[in-house]
């Protein structure tokens, strides 16, 4: 395997981890909304739902630059 299939399979699983990440949240989201966590548990789940929104978003943008790295080269 040459460097640039490495690239692109690493990116590619940072892609398909971040659209996961994404999934969750929107799952999260969606129970939120419709009322299923508690009052007093609200605030925990946003600092979670954000930090996890972040992460995925940095991973699948870090997967998207790998896999365009690993095309040009």
């Amino acid at each position: 395997m040459t460097l640039s299939h490495v690239l692109v399979a690493l990116g590619l699983i940072l892609v398909a981890l971040g659209l996961a990440g994404l999934g969750w949240c929107i799952r999260l989201a969606r129970r939120v909304k419709g009322g299923e966590e508690k009052e007093g548990e609200l605030q925990a789940v946003f600092a979670r739902l954000s930090a996890v929104n972040m992460a995925s978003m940095g991973g699948a943008t870090l997967g998207l630059a790998l896999i365009l790295f690993g095309l040009i080269l």
